[in-house]
């Protein structure tokens, strides 16, 4: 199974707002409100919050004399 980067960064993006939502209680629901709103998904794709995504290829170690 092939790893899409497009879902894989949607689900760590919804995860990273849920956990800000959960973090930090508000007891005012305005504020909940607000902050529900800033922390939608649609707002913070055109945010500086989170930018992305990103992938790192990274090239395998090279063999060592030793390991032939």
């Amino acid at each position: 199974m092939a790893l899409n980067p497009i879902v894989f960064t949607e689900r760590v993006v919804r995860s990273f707002l849920r956990y800000q939502l959960t973090a930090y209680p508000f007891a005012d629901d305005r504020l909940l409100a607000q902050m529900r709103k800033l922390l939608s998904l649609d707002e913070t794709r055109d945010s500086p919050l989170l930018r992305g995504p990103y992938i790192s290829l990274s090239r395998p170690f090279r063999t060592g004399a030793g390991d032939k």
